[in-house]
Formats: structure tokens, C-alpha cells, sequence
């Protein structure tokens, strides 16, 4: 709400300027659109970054796998707002000018102030689109991907210079001017207050090393980390943490790793398999190594539970935070866990899950084999869980594993009956 009222207000000072007026002149129709998608793309670039700075009461309500989805398309939003916003504006100058539109470019950067800083800005933030096409974001490591788009914060710096120089709402209105400053300076104060401040205070406060590294696979290990005061962190079993382990060549890389076990006050557990990117250097990760987190996130908990019995689906690694759940989950709780792997040697936690089992009465089912069938044949297929769990319509359904996989059974579950709102699950893509 409070956003869409700021758009208001912004629109509100462009008419108030003077921008209804300007459509009947000669370039007028030209100049005052590309006004109006200059503010409101600058506006949405705001909203992007504060997306993404992970406060905390809006990824509990949202979920940070979403967040990433809304950020996207509000990056595209912006880029395409500044892009016509530069095009309309040398089209409307042009032809008040009458001269071409080569000769009004030319203009803008010789004679108005920061216009090419400006430039340089909306060149930076439209090769953050580009990088962020699903065919680009393909061919890029996760590292990469994020120290490109860093330079999203310089964008911002000069676009706002450009904005302080030439822009209407800036030259001729004082309030105006207080108005967005007061924006910029709000979203810097809370960008680096929840990227910058809070995580250093955090790591600060809970001092977090590896103190065991156990063996649960031929390819998987589960990582123990010891820290002080961990129950003051508030996490939840279910909930990941983008985990840095402190060494020479990984101290860069940002893991979004979940809890494979629920927190206690003093250790936290995770489970990581070698899919032979950045994660082979974690199955060696030693024991004293320093780790720096940023956390909890993720909605993917109990909290979700409508009181119903439960179906959790795990398909390969994708059992770690299912498997962090079955500790919360209370003894004789009605559930189900569908664990899909390729082979016997690729069950993680195989012996913790039958003692869970025991002790809990939970039924665990594994499905084992490489192929991949659809939606009728595949061992997750509807036939199958319908077999497995004949009242699934009745239950809350929890599913974490690789994309394709939790988007198949979605749309079986959906098939089955079960009501959208009772499937939960969270993307891990970055």
C-alpha cells in the first residue's frame, strides 16, 4: 500500500509541474510521457533493491524465494520505464528543436549537466537485465551473477546526480526536492542497515565455526556448526542460511543452504551434496573453519501446518529441510514423507529416518530409480500418489527438490485435488 501511494504522490508532482500541460505543445506528447517514465522508473529501481535487502518481517511474510521473483520482474519494469523514458525524451526535445534525433543527443551530452552519467547508468542497469534473462542467468555462476549486479548501486548513484541536475520535480519545487531525497536516503539507510550492518553485527554476536563434518553419502556430507547463543537466532527447522565458510577460495561464495536438522542453542547442522560446482570444495571443509551466515530465511516451516495431517515429498538433496521438519513435528502426527532418489546408495539419513519413523510413527516411503516418467507413469506420477496417499486431498503437502521436480508434482497435486493453499514449497534458484 505504502508503495503504491508514493507512485501517487509522484505522479501527482509531475502534474503538478506542469506535465498534463506540456502534451499540447509541439514534442510535448513525447516529453511528458518520457518524464513520467523517467520518475516512475527511477522510483521502481528503488523498490527493487529494497526487495532485496532481506528485512526481515517481509521475507517471513512473503518468503525470500518470491522476493527474488518480484525483484526480477521490477528490475525488467525499471529498465524498460528508463529505456522509453530516454527515448521519449530525445524524441520530444527533437522535435520542439526540429533537428534530428543524432544532433539532440549530441545536445544533452554536451550542454546538460550529468546527461552522460546518466547514460553510463541506464547502460549498467539495462546489461542487469540482460544478465538476468533465464538464457543468460544459465551460463553464469552464482557469484558472477551477484557481483554484476552490484553495480546496480553505482547505477543508482548516477542516476541520481542526473536526476539532482536537470530533473523538473528536482529544479523548480523545493518539497519536491526534499520529497526524493528523503526516498533516496531511505532506501541507502535501509540497504546498508540490512545488508551491510546487521549481518556483520550478526556473525558478531554467534561466532559460528565447523565443528564436524560427517560422511552421509558417497557424495554428501552434513557440515555441524558450533556458535554462541544460537536459540537467539529464532530459526526454525525448515529455514536455509546463505553460508560463507571463511577459507582462501570460498570466503566469496554465498551458499543457500537449508538446516537439515532443527537449531539447538549451540549447533546447526547442514547437508550439502557435490553437484560439482562450488560445492565439491564443501565436502573438504574443515573442522575450526570460520563461517559467516546471513539468516534464517524461508517460510518453508511448520507455521505453514493448517492443523491437517501432512504428505511431505522430498526428491533427492531436497530431504534436508523435510528432514529438519520431522524434528519439530510432535509424536503421532499423522505423516507421510516420499522420498524420490535414483538408487539405494543415494538415501541420506536413511538411519535417522527409520529411527524417526519408530519413534514418531511416521511412514516413510522410498521411490527408487533413474527414470523420469509423466504425469501418469513417473514414480511421483498420480496413479502412484493417489496409491500412497489416498486422502492427499486432505492433507498439507510439503515438497522440496531439484525445479522440475517441484513443479511436476504441483501439478499432480493439483490434479489430485488438493487445494493450492495446502502445497507448500520454496524455490532455491538463484
Amino acid at each position: 500500500m505504502l508503495a503504491v501511494v508514493n507512485a501517487v504522490v509522484i505522479v501527482g508532482m509531475w502534474v503538478r509541474h506542469g506535465g498534463v500541460s506540456t502534451l499540447g505543445t509541439p514534442g510535448g506528447v513525447a516529453t511528458g510521457t518520457g518524464q513520467l517514465t523517467g520518475l516512475l522508473g527511477t522510483y521502481v529501481v528503488l523498490l527493487e533493491l529494497l526487495l532485496m535487502t532481506r528485512l526481515s518481517w517481509l521475507e517471513r511474510a512473503v518468503g525470500l524465494d518470491r522476493l527474488a521473483i518480484w525483484h526480477r520482474w521490477t528490475g525488467f519494469t525499471a529498465v524498460s520505464l528508463l529505456v522509453g523514458h530516454t527515448v521519449l525524451i530525445t524524441i520530444g526535445y527533437a522535435q520542439s528543436a526540429h533537428v534530428s534525433l543524432w544532433s539532440q543527443t549530441s545536445d544533452f551530452v554536451r550542454n546538460y549537466a550529468d546527461v552522460l552519467m546518466a547514460f553510463v547508468a541506464l547502460a549498467l542497469l539495462v546489461a542487469l537485465a540482460v544478465t538476468s534473462v533465464r538464457a543468460a542467468r544459465r551460463r553464469l555462476q552464482r557469484e558472477t551473477w551477484y557481483f554484476v549486479h552490484l553495480y546496480a548501486y553505482l547505477a543508482v548513484v548516477l542516476g541520481f546526480a542526473h536526476q539532482l541536475a536537470v530533473g523538473n520535480d528536482f529544479v523548480t519545487d523545493r518539497l519536491a526536492r526534499v520529497y526524493w531525497v528523503g526516498l533516496f536516503v531511505a532506501a541507502a539507510v535501509i540497504v546498508i542497515a540490512s545488508r551491510v550492518a546487521s549481518p556483520l553485527a550478526f556473525n558478531a554476536r554467534h561466532r559460528l565455526r565447523v565443528r564436524n563434518v560427517v560422511r552421509e553419502a558417497p557424495d554428501v556430507v552434513s557440515i555441524i556448526i558450533s556458535g554462541h547463543e544460537l536459540d537467539r537466532m529464532s530459526a526454525r527447522a525448515g529455514q536455509f542460511f546463505l553460508w560463507r565458510f571463511l577459507t582462501p577460495e570460498g570466503w566469496w561464495k554465498a551458499h543457500p543452504l537449508s538446516l537439515s536438522a532443527a537449531p539447538t542453542k549451540n549447533l546447526l547442522r547442514i547437508t550439502v551434496k557435490d553437484l560439482g560446482d562450488t560445492t565439491h570444495r564443501l565436502q573438504r571443509v574443515r573442522p575450526g573453519t570460520r563461517v559467516f551466515a546471513e539468516g534464517p530465511f524461508g517460510t518453508f516451516t511448520a507455521r505453514r501446518r493448517s492443523g491437517r495431517a501432512l504428505l511431505l515429498i522430498a526428491g533427492g538433496i531436497g530431504i534436508t529441510p523435510l528432514r529438519a521438519l520431522l524434528d519439530e513435528m510432535p509424536r503421532g502426527t499423522a505423516c507421510t514423507l516420499l522420498y524420490r532418489v535414483n538408487a539405494d546408495d543415494d538415501i541420506v539419513f536413511a538411519r535417522e529416518l527409520r529411527e524417526i519413523a519408530d519413534a514418531k510413527g511416521i511412514e516413510v516411503i522410498c521411490l527408487t530409480g533413474f527414470e523420469i516418467g509423466d504425469d501418469q507413469t513417473d514414480r511421483l506420477g498420480i496413479p502412484m500418489l493417489r496409491r500412497l496417499v489416498p486422502d492427499i486431498r486432505n492433507r498439507d503437502c510439503f515438497v522440496c527438490g531439484p525445479p522440475a521436480m517441484i513443479a511436476a508434482v504441483r501439478r499432480r497435486l493439483h490434479a489430485l485435488g488438493v487445494p493450492d493453499s495446502s502445497v507448500h514449497f520454496e524455490r532455491f534458484e538463484f
